[in-house]
């Protein structure tokens, strides 16, 4: 087993290097597109249709053709995708030399980090993995949660994002603004919550303010 550090890595301007050209390298690259990477290269000699409609459109640089060490320089993530292990340990090998954070397909625990399922939903992103013991449990879980937190939660977490900005600017106490932002987070996240659109986020302020006044 191993210990994994869970964190959130922003990739804007990091060069990401994704060897393999199969539905594998074309799930990292969905995730890395996803994650917001703008500087993804995948190198493969054969790709996917959507790997394709990706490099056609701009949103990925492709190397047709088998991968050189010299690919390797310079990427910040390197994801070894290829459907041989050897050539997989060969990638991460060199990838780790040159200083680059590996993530190997077929062996989650001989790279450096793994990658979750994940569920988006606007600013809120839930990550699960087993670490690669159960990749079935994985996706049960994944689809549990979808259904859980469904696409209004996009909604919800703008608007606690609203009010968090809002209360910091207008209110001083640092213990109020913690009583206010917690109550508001149960308001919305409770079963069935519905929230009045019309409503201000200084009208909500207003509100939640008054209730916690009502409690003392």
């Amino acid at each position: 087993m191993t210990d994994y550090y869970s964190m959130m890595v922003k990739l804007q301007g990091r060069r990401c290097v994704v060897v393999g050209g199969g539905a594998v390298a074309e799930r990292k690259v969905r995730g890395l597109i996803d994650g917001g990477a703008d500087e993804i290269i995948v190198i493969a000699p054969h790709i996917t249709e959507e790997l394709k409609a990706l490099a056609n459109s701009g949103c990925i640089g492709l190397v047709q053709r088998e991968y050189i060490e010299q690919d390797l320089h310079e990427a910040f993530l390197l994801f070894a995708a290829t459907d041989s292990r050897e050539v997989n340990g060969r990638i991460a090998a060199y990838g780790e030399s040159r200083g680059a954070l590996v993530n190997v397909a077929d062996v989650g625990e001989s790279g450096h980090f793994i990658t979750p399922a994940v569920i988006r939903r606007g600013e809120l992103l839930i990550a699960v993995t087993t670490g690669g013991a159960s990749p079935a449990l994985t996706s049960l879980l994944k689809k549990q949660l979808a259904g859980h937190y469904g696409a209004g939660y996009k909604d919800l977490v703008e608007r606690l994002r609203l009010l968090r900005e809002h209360v910091q600017v207008e209110m001083s106490d640092q213990r109020v603004r913690t009583i206010l932002l917690r109550q508001a987070a149960e308001e919305l996240a409770a079963p069935g919550a519905e929230y009045d659109r019309n409503e201000t986020i200084n009208d909500w302020m207003k509100r939640l303010q008054q209730a916690a006044e009502r409690r003392q």
